[in-house]
């Protein structure tokens, strides 16, 4: 009789536990059936740092709404031609905060330089560099003047290069990160960004020439074509 009772309370708990169970599994799939998603922009494969991102890298999948902090990409083109600041892994997330767009960017200097630009340094003192009143994200030209030669026996003043983007003065990226002008030591250099070609004209005008920089107006984009001026023309 004891083995009767003990193996009907036996069914009864088995019972009662399989019903706990169906009913835990059927409640968890209504609320998965009530799950809002939204496609987020995710990882296709690794993705090592300092990578620039393709198509090819990322892929959409759905992700709990509730589950967002609004700093998920959801578009791929807007996550296309950004550079990854880490390694990313394969099915993670793609959120804003790890990606930077080439020449946006203001925690490395690395990553505040244009595609296909380089950076390089300018020494400069308060007149060579306008009174130190220019800025990272400024426009500059540099004027030079050159030694006479046979070609030119006179020494003469030409425009090196024009409309130059600043990318650092001294060792600040971002104005607003930096010292208090009034703490500030004036800079020693300015950082610019040139193509390879002008990067030449740069080192040669840095080297053989006395030269100063000019700074633009922040709307002004025109390339002006004067010519060499020389002593005898005064």
């Amino acid at each position: 009789m004891r083995n009767k009772l003990i193996l009907a309370l036996a069914l009864v708990c088995g019972l009662l536990a399989a019903f706990l169970v169906y009913n835990y599994l059927n409640n968890v799939n209504e609320e998965a059936e009530k799950r809002v998603y939204t496609q987020v922009v995710t990882a296709a494969r690794d993705i090592p740092s300092n990578t620039t991102i393709t198509t090819e890298m990322v892929e959409l999948k759905p992700f709990p709404s509730e589950l967002r902090n609004n700093k998920e990409i959801v578009d791929v083109q807007a996550a296309v031609g950004k550079i990854s600041t880490v390694t990313i892994s394969k099915g993670e997330v793609l959120l804003e905060t790890r990606l930077v767009k080439p020449g946006e960017g203001t925690d490395r200097l690395s990553y505040a330089i244009p595609e296909g630009m380089r950076a390089m340094s300018i020494p400069v003192d308060e007149v060579t560099g306008v009174a130190n009143m220019i800025k990272a994200g400024d426009r500059i030209d540099i004027v030079a003047v050159a030694p006479a030669s046979d070609q030119t026996p006179q020494p003469h003043s030409v425009i090196v290069l024009q409309n130059i983007e600043v990318l650092a003065v001294g060792t600040v990226l971002n104005p607003s990160t930096g010292p208090t002008p009034e703490k500030a030591a004036p800079p020693a250099t300015i950082t610019v960004a040139v193509d390879p070609q002008s990067s030449l004209k740069l080192k040669l005008a840095l080297q053989d020439t006395e030269f100063s920089l000019t700074l633009r107006s922040a709307a002004d984009k025109n390339i002006a074509n004067p010519a060499p001026f020389a002593l005898n023309q005064f």
